[in-house]
This record gives C-alpha cells, sequence and structure tokens, in this order.
C-alpha cells in the first residue's frame, strides 16, 4: 500500500459510503485525533478521542489510518455507512466526547458500551471482539461528566453507529476490511485521475461519497468531511464534470440535487443526509455543466431525458419567480443566491441584478435547446435558442457600461461601483458573448490585476476591497476558475486558458485541495478539503494540449 502525503490536520480519514471520519484537531478546546460523524444535523461531530499518552505519529492510506506513540499503535479501518474498526497493540483510551447536557455513556457488559451522544442526535456502541477494555466514568446526577474506556492490547474494536437496535453479529476481518477499500480507491483512481493528475484530489473525492439514506436518494459527494457536510446547488456540478468518464457516477452527482425540486421548478440551497436547505438558492450553472457533460459523452442518455424537464423549470423559475420589474431580468436576493456569498456587488444592498445570471442562464437556455433536438422536438429546441439570444442581447445591452460589465441594484437600476470578478462572468458565454465585449472584459481579467501567479482573485489585490482571507473578496476558487478557463477555450483564447488552469493546478498540488485561496501567497483557506476544489483540479490536470491548435487546449476531453 502506498500511503497518501495529507496531513490529516487537513484532510480527513474516511472513505466512500462512510459516515465515519477521523481528523486530527488542532483547536484549543478540543486538541487531538478523534473519530467523528459527518452526519447531517450533528451539533457536536467528535465522538471519542484517541490517547495514546503523547503525542502521535500519523500514516494514512486510503483504506487504512495507523496512529502510533512508542510502543503503542492503533490501526482504523471503517466499512459499512457507519461502522469503525479500531486494531490495538499495547494500549489505548478512548475518551468519550461528552459535551451535551443529556450525554450517555452505557456499559452493557463488560465487553460493550453504548454512547447515547444527545450532541450528535446518534447513539454509538463499541464492542470488544478480543482484548481488554475498562470504563471509567464519572456521574453527575443527571448526565456523564466525563467517560473513558482504557484498552489493553492486542485488542480489536468494533465502533457501530445505530437507531434504536445495535447491529449483532461478529467482526468483519480487519485486514480484509482494508483490503476492499484500497482496491475501490484504485479503482477509482484508474478512472476518474489519469496521469498526471493528483492522487490526493482522486482521495478527497473518493472519501467524500456518502450511500443513499435519508433525504438522499442516491450515493452523493459531500462538500467535504470537515465542516462543510452538505451538497450544496452548484458545487455538486463540478463535481460531477470530474466523473464525466463514468457517465452513471456523473449523473448520480447531478440528479442528487434534482430529486429535490420543489414544485416551483426551484432547487434547493443544499440537501444532506438529515434534510433540505431552501431559504437561497445557487446560480443555475447546471445546462453549462450537462452541455460540458453531453460534448464528453458523459451523461447517460436516459439522464438527459430525464433532465430536460427539470432543466427547463429551473430556467423558468428565475423568470417567473426571481423578475421584480418590468425588465424582465432576474435578480439575486443575497450573495448566498449567487454562490458569492459577500462579493462586493452585494455590499451595499439587495436584492441585485448581475450579468453572470444572464450568462448562465442563456446558456442553460442552449442546453435545454440540444437536449430538445436529441430528444427530436425541434420546435422546443428553437425556442429555447431564440430564449438564448435574446437574454445574451439583453444583458450585453443592460449591464455594458463604459467598456465593462456591472451589476446594479434591481429597484434603483443604479450601477454599483464594484471590481468582484463576478462582473467578469460574462466570459463564460465564449463565442456566444459579442466580440468586442469578449475582448475588452479578457483584457480586464488580464490587465486588471485578477490574474494572480495562482489563479484569478475574485477582488483584484490591489482593490481597496481586497481581503486575502476575505472569502469572495480577494481568494481564488476552484467553480470560478473552472468557468472563466471553458469560456476562454470556447472564445478562442486557448492559450490563457491553458496558463490559468497550470497556475490552478500547480496551486492545488502545493496547498492541497482547500476551500479557496490567498491569490497572493496560494496558502490554502478555510476548509482545507473541498471536493469541488479536488474535482475542478482533476478536469484541469487531465487537460493535454491540441495538437491542431499549438497552446490550445482540450479540458478534461474533448468537444
Amino acid at each position: 500500500m502506498t500511503p497518501l502525503t495529507i496531513d490529516l490536520a487537513g484532510t480527513p480519514f474516511s472513505r466512500r459510503g462512510s459516515y465515519f471520519a477521523v481528523s486530527q484537531l488542532t483547536g484549543p478546546d478540543h486538541p487531538g485525533v478523534h473519530l467523528r460523524t459527518v452526519r447531517g444535523g450533528a451539533r457536536n461531530r467528535e465522538i471519542v478521542r484517541f490517547d495514546l499518552g503523547g503525542t502521535p505519529v500519523v500514516s494514512v492510506h486510503p483504506g487504512l489510518l495507523a496512529v502510533s506513540h512508542g510502543d503503542r499503535r492503533t490501526e482504523v479501518a471503517l466499512t459499512g455507512s457507519g461502522r469503525a474498526l479500531l486494531r490495538v497493540t499495547g494500549a489505548l483510551a478512548l475518551d468519550f466526547q461528552v459535551r451535551d447536557q443529556y450525554d450517555v455513556v452505557v456499559e452493557e457488559s463488560p465487553a460493550a458500551w453504548r454512547f447515547v451522544d444527545a450532541g450528535a442526535n446518534r447513539n454509538y456502541r463499541i464492542s470488544l471482539a478480543r482484548g481488554a477494555a475498562r470504563l471509567e466514568s464519572a456521574w453527575d446526577g443527571v448526565r456523564n461528566v466525563s467517560a473513558r474506556l482504557v484498552v489493553t492490547g492486542p485488542a480489536l474494536l468494533v465502533v457501530d453507529e445505530y437507531g434504536s437496535a445495535a447491529p449483532a453479529g461478529p467482526a468483519p476481518a480487519f485486514d480484509e476490511v482494508v483490503a476492499a477499500a484500497e482496491a475501490d480507491f484504485d479503482a477509482w483512481l484508474r478512472r476518474h485521475a489519469p496521469a498526471p493528475a493528483s492522487r490526493v484530489a482522486a482521495y478527497v473525492t473518493w472519501s467524500a461519497l456518502v450511500p443513499a439514506g435519508g433525504a438522499l436518494r442516491r450515493e452523493s459527494m459531500l462538500m467535504s468531511k470537515n465542516r462543510m457536510t452538505h451538497i450544496w446547488s452548484w458545487d455538486h456540478c463540478f463535481n460531477a464534470m470530474a466523473l464525466w468518464r463514468d457517465p452513471e457516477a456523473a449523473a448520480g452527482q447531478l440528479l442528487t440535487l434534482f430529486d429535490h425540486q420543489d414544485e416551483y421548478g426551484c432547487l434547493p440551497d443544499y440537501v444532506d443526509d438529515a434534510g433540505v436547505e431552501r431559504n437561497f438558492v445557487k446560480p443555475p450553472v447546471h445546462g453549462w455543466t450537462v452541455d460540458w457533460l453531453m460534448s464528453r459523452d458523459g451523461l447517460p442518455d436516459d439522464t438527459l431525458a430525464a433532465l430536460y424537464e427539470p432543466l427547463c423549470r429551473w430556467t423558468a423559475w428565475w423568470f417567473e419567480h426571481r423578475v421584480y420589474g418590468g425588465d424582465g431580468i432576474p435578480s439575486y436576493n443575497h450573495g448566498n443566491d449567487s454562490g458569492w456569498d459577500n462579493a462586493t456587488i452585494f455590499r451595499t444592498g439587495v436584492p441585485v441584478q448581475s450579468p453572470d445570471l444572464l450568462a448562465f442562464l442563456a446558456l442553460q437556455l442552449l442546453a435545454q435547446a440540444r437536449i430538445a433536438d436529441r430528444l427530436g422536438r425541434p420546435g422546443d429546441a428553437g425556442r429555447w435558442r431564440v430564449r438564448a439570444e435574446a437574454a445574451v442581447r439583453t444583458m450585453s445591452d443592460h449591464f455594458w457600461r463604459d467598456g465593462r460589465f456591472v451589476a446594479r441594484h434591481t429597484v434603483s437600476q443604479r450601477p454599483i461601483d464594484s471590481d468582484s470578478l463576478i462582473t467578469l462572468m460574462p466570459l463564460v458565454l465564449g463565442d456566444r458573448l459579442p466580440r468586442h465585449q469578449f475582448d475588452a472584459t479578457v483584457e480586464r481579467l488580464v490587465g486588471g490585476g485578477y490574474l494572480t501567479a495562482h489563479g484569478p482573485a475574485t477582488e483584484p489585490p490591489q482593490s481597496p476591497a481586497y481581503v486575502a482571507d476575505g472569502y469572495w473578496r480577494g481568494p481564488i476558487w476552484a467553480p470560478t476558475t473552472m468557468l472563466l478557463v471553458d469560456g476562454m477555450q470556447r472564445g478562442g483564447r486557448g492559450d490563457l486558458a491553458a496558463d490559468i488552469a497550470r497556475r490552478f493546478v500547480a496551486t492545488c498540488e502545493a496547498s492541497g485541495m482547500a476551500e479557496n485561496f490567498d491569490a497572493t501567497t496560494g496558502a490554502g483557506l478555510r476548509d482545507p478539503s473541498m471536493t469541488w476544489t479536488a474535482s475542478v483540479c482533476l478536469v484541469l490536470a487531465g487537460a493535454e494540449p491540441d495538437a491542431a491548435h499549438g497552446a490550445e487546449l482540450s479540458v478534461g476531453g474533448t468537444r
């Protein structure tokens, strides 16, 4: 087995199909290596802390985690959605993370203990398959204020998550569980991460998959098994794109949000196994994603047929429920709706009309037309193309001011003073953007200070509003990079697309699959292990030069 070059403090140990993760926490409150749950709705995620008597040495493989200190060693393997195996050499103490007022640790027998983890809204059972252990605990009359399981090895422990009935039966063979996980990851790596794509990026995507269950109707890729343990309604598009070599897998990631489209055609903000969030939405990049996948034969025909009406309803929702005036232009109610939560176009109030929204909707209408053609519905296809052309004209006429795109306040129609990269996102239209606007916007991207050594900054570093760790006010993000690379490639600037792709991949390889990156240093920021970053890295790292066009590139496949 080849170890992974990851830091457990940033990238958790987990595996496909598991709701368990092991992380090394570094904060002042609860430092150390913890077994955690990534279930939706959990207030407290840490279940037990591993105490080996000192600072541990950690080794991570796709199917095996080893934590050691001196002659003490604990190996962890995961199987199923909620089972962990712990193989102990020497000794180990497991500190139950009793933090909630109703947390209880129950001694079921000398070889089994139950943790009623009210803070996680889950139940856990630890059973001793071999070895010896004893429980040390303190009770304050209402709850456990401390609880520690002291294990003497050699020992094998089984940790099970359960509802009302704890699992029964013998523990599976530890080495067989490890071998199965390793084989599954190797197959994933071969299919989705051909050289020179990052092995770490492949691991981040593979290990973030959770099974169908609860509100999830199919296997779905969480955004992270650190803190971002949901599936947001544009993040999943980039994860689907990384799986284009397996059309069924790509379809699953794309459909996991469409499973929760409401009666009006709206997609939720996010979903997880515990439920659905509908206060906000995310931008309609779904049509762009479908078109990108269709160009690579990355979606099955039955998925395209199933997506056609939902995609049309999603487009219609924006024009029927987010247009507040007589101009027919939809608005964002909040930065969250755009995906750019705190971008500077939102700093003086909402609702806001932004040119990127009409660009996405135009591409979505064109994707609908392409599907309609395939389904033998030429009348529909023609109507969608006419509407797409109208959307581009409206965007070009309404948002172009003094040689650049601007956003506007919906009610007053006043232009918003902002240098946010979001106003350059009409570039995603590629050659469908009027040529003079495309060229001027590319010039603004290159000459306006947005393009750093690490990729396109969401606010140029010289802007007064720039903040190094300012979320959407400076850092570099995977989705915006991917959208720009694809748009510039289709607009005839494959040279610049290839250059930006190389910069971003190099940043990921140097700083990990972080949520975003410092625009000037390239350091990873916020959640250090995000699947959409890993997915974009896989797509862009798989891009190869097109021999017929010199520096032109084919991003993640062929058109």
